[in-house]
């Protein structure tokens, strides 16, 4: 708790990285707001009962992966939404419009991919790979064991292996 003094402060630290989790999870920006929303009030008005047993981080991603299953679940259908809500077009550094079109394209790609894949593989991939949480942070979010959150990943990870090398090859066929 020694990053953070206020609820502001906490909400100024962890705000956008919550969001992004739950934007990559829901694929609509609205939604993903309302959901990041949720999470702090969840937080802010549970903030007495939060033990110290893991960071306040993993906390708010723990409560945020809950908040997300607790709307799928009461959603009768999942959509997908245009790649442009979850990765707009920001530059932070010149980039020839040609490499941009690619990276979009690879980006696309690499999404498509990984929403192919079964709920708790993208679950993994997301913590782990997009959200940079370590081993343990992702046992206390999922509230899995350290072999279940390693042997989902690794599976995970060569299921987008394949998934992206058989579209390179049917790209390469046409």
């Amino acid at each position: 708790m020694s990053n953070w003094r206020t609820l502001e402060d906490l909400y100024s630290l962890y705000y956008k990285e919550i969001f992004r989790y739950l934007l990559q999870r829901t694929r609509n920006r609205d939604l993903a707001l309302d959901l990041a929303q949720d999470t702090f009030l969840k937080a802010f008005h549970g903030l007495a009962s939060f033990k110290g047993n893991s960071s306040v981080k993993t906390w708010l991603y723990t409560i945020a992966h809950n908040t997300f299953i607790n709307w799928y679940r009461r959603e009768t259908r999942y959509s997908s939404y245009p790649i442009e809500e979850i990765q707009p077009l920001e530059q932070d550094i010149y980039r020839l419009p040609e490499d941009a079109v690619t990276q979009k394209a690879e980006q696309e790609q690499l999404l498509k991919a990984i929403l192919s894949l079964k709920d708790d593989y993208q679950h993994v991939i997301i913590l782990r790979e997009f959200q940079e949480l370590s081993y343990e942070e992702m046992t206390d979010i999922l509230d899995w064991k350290l072999s279940k959150v390693k042997t989902n990943l690794h599976r995970a990870k060569l299921e987008l292996r394949k998934h992206l090398q058989r579209t390179e090859v049917d790209t390469n066929e046409m």
